[in-house]
């Protein structure tokens, strides 16, 4: 099989529950309880996921999972890893849509490795990051990468 023959399903079920709430469901994973956030839905709770921040949530995932991958390949440490996520939805042209992502991501390293090594491994993720390369929306990436306290 070769690399570009690989197909991949990732089914999802979407139900319904009342006014503007449902359940996002997949496989034999917990229920994520979703709704229209407030801005778009008065009356809608703020206690649950919207489609939203679950798009944003995506991308910043993605680009952990990512990074982790890559650090694993380059033999780069890490201690931690934290990120934030802001995503900008506005009209662009007649459209409204999500234009930019920026996501804060500080990364700790041991004090024998080079935080340039972090930086090089964060970047490759990006570019490899499936959520990334699947949107149209612009990805910034400010990385922060200290060393670890001794």
């Amino acid at each position: 099989m070769t690399k570009s023959s690989k197909v991949f399903h990732f089914p999802t079920s979407v139900e319904w529950t009342r006014e503007h709430q449902g359940l996002a469901q997949a496989p034999d994973k917990p229920d994520v309880p979703v709704a229209c956030p407030p801005v778009f839905c008065k009356g809608s709770p703020n206690d649950m996921w919207t489609p939203e921040e679950l798009f944003v949530s995506s991308l910043e995932v993605c680009v952990l999972m990512s990074f982790i991958s890559q650090a694993k390949r380059r033999g780069v440490a890490f201690t931690s890893y934290r990120s934030e996520a802001d995503g900008k939805l506005e009209f662009v042209g007649k459209d409204f849509m999500f234009s930019e992502i920026t996501i804060d991501i500080t990364i700790e390293v041991p004090e024998d490795q080079d935080p340039e090594a972090a930086r090089n491994a964060l970047a490759e993720s990006k570019e490899r990051c499936l959520v990334s390369t699947s949107m149209k929306t612009e990805v910034k990436i400010k990385a922060n990468v200290v060393k670890a306290a001794r």
